[in-house]
């Protein structure tokens, strides 16, 4: 058969196969056209089709040998910010209206439910934080939980979820790739990665995707029965973004909490990672934990921990990526061992080599999980009122809107009865500060 008429028959399927393809996570109109050229693939010989996939993190962590691996077990347990974040690798469900929820969007699949049953998974923000864009390329007003459609109607937001990472680099047979393509939110190369918003050092991205063999993190994907299964992440020197080479993190500044600076968010160890760390934390995808014990070598490693986005790994537009090993169903010390000792913690980020840091834990770095005491509630209460007494009007729009953000989460934590010291001791940190960055109109 002639390479004409094989090209023909080839776009042929391809539109076909596209009405029924999952939307790329993508901003780019062309998104529904998902697998076009590597369906062309298929009948030109090529064996693999490389492209970026949304996997949950059951799926992802279910072959790189961490603990509980693949569980989605859930916990009915409240952490200190009553929220039910002790369990495996489900989703994060957060419940808040303020930043927690745009940065959600860097690397993460991330849904919007409303009450009136409908639900948004976001491909990215505005920078003002007022509009957030879905995979389609469709607009959507964002006040304070309240969703307003592009007719002008709105729906209350009730909650949103955090359930894995949009943009792994995966390797699948071409003679799966349709089947794949109905199954997962994808983009082929070529097309366009976007995450995030840009905040001070944070930093919104768009990029042309450019997966091969050799991209880092890259993950090869098995059919299994209806659906797929994926190998652990292979180390590679590609950057999987075109015309770009691999990126490698520099001038980080370590720090191991210590006291009452360490279990705000029920972690029991904590990592501030600060310096130059603005586009690594943009692009962050996943954080292993490994732990050593007594093995000052860092060579045999007694126990290994994934993390999920939210729950163990945060990034703070101005006080550095924050990294915990939070008390849960996916990380419970060895038995006999206290978590004093050796660790090491792997950062993964789209386009970077991986990022390996090493620290020794003391037992002045274990959390204590202290309750907040009077003194402490005080100390935020001074902050809360010193901001309360702000008066709008006499600043930017955008520093009081970040101020106010900080003051909301604020009020609620001085609601919570069972919230910890460190929780509370953190927050005065960052309300001051919104309150001190605050710019005269």
């Amino acid at each position: 058969m002639k390479l004409k008429k094989i090209l023909s028959l080839a776009l042929s399927a391809a539109m076909a196969l596209s009405v029924m393809a999952t939307p790329a996570l993508a901003a780019a109109p062309d998104a529904s056209e998902n697998c076009i050229d590597d369906i062309i693939n298929m009948f030109t010989g090529n064996e693999y089709t490389y492209l970026y996939a949304a996997l949950n993190w059951s799926e992802y962590w279910a072959n790189e040998g961490v603990y509980n691996a693949g569980s989605t077990a859930a916990s009915d347990v409240l952490d200190s910010h009553e929220e039910h974040d002790k369990g495996a690798f489900d989703a994060v469900s957060r419940a808040t209206t303020n930043h927690g929820l745009h940065r959600g969007s860097f690397q993460q699949v991330a849904t919007i439910y409303a009450t009136d049953g409908t639900s948004y998974t976001v491909s990215h923000w505005s920078d003002d934080g007022k509009t957030f864009y879905t995979a389609d390329g469709i607009a959507y007003g964002w006040n304070k939980g309240t969703v307003t459609k592009p007719d002008g109607t709105t729906s209350k937001m009730d909650h949103y979820e955090i359930s894995g990472t949009k943009y792994v680099p995966v390797r699948v047979k071409t003679s799966d790739l349709s089947d794949f393509c109905s199954k997962y939110a994808t983009v082929q190369n070529g097309g366009q990665l976007v995450g995030g918003y840009s905040e001070n050092k944070l930093v919104s991205y768009s990029l042309t995707a450019a997966v091969d063999a050799n991209t880092n993190g890259l993950k090869y994907a098995t059919k299994s029965g209806d659906g797929y299964t994926f190998s652990a992440a292979h180390n590679g020197t590609g950057s999987g973004i075109a015309d770009a080479d691999q990126k490698t993190a520099s001038d980080l500044i370590v720090t191991v909490k210590s006291g009452s600076d360490v279990g705000s968010f029920g972690e029991s160890i904590r990592v501030d990672v600060t310096g130059n760390y603005g586009e690594l934390g943009s692009r962050m995808q996943s954080v292993v934990w490994t732990y050593y014990g007594s093995d000052s070598t860092y060579t045999n490693a007694v126990a290994t921990y994934g993390t999920k986005f939210a729950g163990d790994n945060w990034m703070h537009k101005s006080n550095g990526i924050q990294l915990g090993l939070t008390d849960s169903l996916r990380a419970q010390f060895p038995a006999g061992s206290d978590g004093t000792g050796y660790w090491a913690i792997t950062i993964r980020a789209l386009g970077y080599a991986d990022t390996v840091i090493r620290f020794q834990v003391t037992a002045d770095n274990i959390a204590k999980q202290e309750l907040a005491d009077a003194s402490d509630r005080a100390a935020l209460q001074a902050v809360v009122n010193q901001a309360q007494a702000k008066v709008k009007a006499q600043y930017t729009a955008a520093s009081y809107a970040n101020m106010q953000a900080e003051l909301d989460e604020s009020v609620e934590l001085l609601a919570n009865p069972n919230a910890y010291k460190a929780s509370v001791l953190e927050q005065v940190g960052h309300l001051t500060e919104a309150v001190e960055s605050l710019k005269a109109a």
